[in-house]
């Protein structure tokens, strides 16, 4: 695909418009949204523990956990379960769209921004060839660092982790980095800044680490039909167009909101409908519920070792044989009207136990697994 600089002429006419109206009073915007909302808080309010009520119901599906949506304590959790999956699913949002801020850094001292022909606006045939451009440049640079990653792995798969690969490696890693500049750099026939060219790489390492962790997500979650990494390329493939989706999506969400004349309401709107939406997927809303409803019962613990008051009578599917006193390796699900709701670490059953908070006597980390003895010894 062609990779030639596309000359602007109406750069300095869409500048010169933008420079006609003054800044907006971002604080009287503030209010008037929030008071936007405020008028409308009853069915925000419902909307709400509507969408915690999905995610709770998945969760309750999924894990096959007997959690009775009648208890009080369970329904009291339902405002707080809400405002945690917003703030889990923001920083997770903010994860994969932070590497489009590219898009709104000044190209040099002219104040121009790549997002300012971010527009899907059809009566601007004149920014067609542009939007375009600005599209498929932004794919290309998420294909190069997506390639790299698969490139890692793939190496990391076959074994070569030796010294000179991972020399080999860190030149390849700054090479991509500076393909992946002059990819976006090249979307415009103009000078851009040197203040512009570091913020090019800073968006390709968060990229990368963006792609990464996706990455680990899908790799786990194909591991039981793909073992080879040849045949996980076409996941890796979809993976990063979604991701490319997302990002330009994102990106235009916000170029949206800063024209829409209630911004807060807008993006408040918009939160709660991309909310909704993720808590209709069973898999992926209850691993988000568990997050909500695991880290505050277990104090941010994945693995966690309970102990006993003395002469407490438990079952013996979670007793450690080795010490009476204490539980072997738990995952702690939730925790509702005094029991704790456990299941063994990394148990393929959906079974679960109950232990009274009344017996426990104190909860702590797991001690790290042994590492598995050489088959040779």
């Amino acid at each position: 695909m062609e990779l030639e600089p596309v000359d602007v002429t109406d750069c300095a006419k869409t500048a010169e418009a933008a420079s006609k109206h003054p800044s907006r009073n971002r604080y009287a915007q503030l209010s008037q949204g929030l008071l936007w909302l405020n008028e409308r808080a009853w069915p925000l309010g419902g909307s709400i523990l509507l969408i915690a009520g999905i995610y709770l119901f998945q969760y309750i599906q999924v894990e096959k956990i007997p959690l009775s949506i009648t208890s009080s304590a369970v329904v009291a959790a339902l405002p707080a379960m809400f405002a945690m999956l917003v703030f889990v699913i923001a920083m997770l949002g903010a994860l994969i769209v932070m590497p489009a801020f590219i898009l709104f850094q000044r190209l040099n001292d002219s104040g121009e921004r790549l997002s300012d022909h971010l527009s899907f606006d059809r009566g601007k045939s004149g920014l067609t060839p542009l939007h375009r451009r600005l599209i498929l440049h932004w794919l290309y640079g998420v294909l190069l660092l997506g390639l790299f990653v698969w490139v890692i792995g793939a190496f990391a798969a076959y074994g070569y982790t030796s010294g000179g690969w991972i020399v080999g490696m860190v030149g390849l890693g700054m090479l991509t980095l500076l393909g992946h500049a002059w990819i976006i750099t090249r979307v415009w026939k103009t000078r851009v800044s040197f203040e512009f060219w570091f913020a090019c790489v800073m968006s390709a390492l968060v990229q990368w680490v963006a792609i990464l962790n996706v990455t680990v997500v899908v790799a786990r979650s194909v591991s039981e039909y793909v073992d080879d990494v040849w045949l996980f390329l076409p996941f890796m493939l979809l993976e990063l167009i979604v991701l490319w989706l997302i990002q330009l999506g994102g990106a235009y969400f916000v170029v949206v909101m800063r024209r829409h004349e209630h911004p807060v309401a807008h993006a408040a709107l918009a939160a709660m409908v991309v909310i909704f939406v993720v808590g209709l997927i069973p898999q992926a809303s209850a691993k988000l519920a568990g997050v909500t409803l695991q880290l505050p019962s277990s104090g941010a613990r994945n693995c966690t070792v309970m102990t006993w008051a003395p002469g407490t009578q438990l079952l013996g599917a979670i007793k450690d044989p080795e010490n009476p006193g204490s539980s072997i390796r738990l995952r702690l699900l939730a925790e509702a009207d005094g029991m704790y709701i456990v299941r063994p670490w990394r148990t393929v059953s959906k079974a679960v136990q109950f232990v009274p908070r009344s017996s426990v006597t104190g909860i702590d980390d797991c001690a790290p697994e042994p590492k598995a003895e050489n088959a040779s010894r």
